[in-house]
């Protein structure tokens, strides 16, 4: 199953708020995370969905977004 990035920013915030979006939309997720951990200064969060449901996931992040990313 082919996967696609929706979702890389730097903000842990919006990261798991998008997490919580789309787990409660009932739309399986894959996280990436390349964050230093040590300093959470350097990398980013990622979030990927297969392609069948990459239109409803941008859909369902975009009519929740009430905050900004990266």
């Amino acid at each position: 199953m082919a996967r696609t990035r929706i979702i890389s920013t730097s903000d842990q915030i919006y990261f798991q708020l998008c997490q919580s979006i789309l787990s409660m939309g009932g739309i399986q997720f894959q996280i990436n995370s390349t964050m230093d951990s040590m300093y959470n200064a350097f990398g980013s969060f990622e979030i990927y969905v297969s392609e069948e449901d990459k239109e409803k996931a941008i859909e369902l992040l975009e009519k929740n977004e009430d905050t900004s990313h990266s």
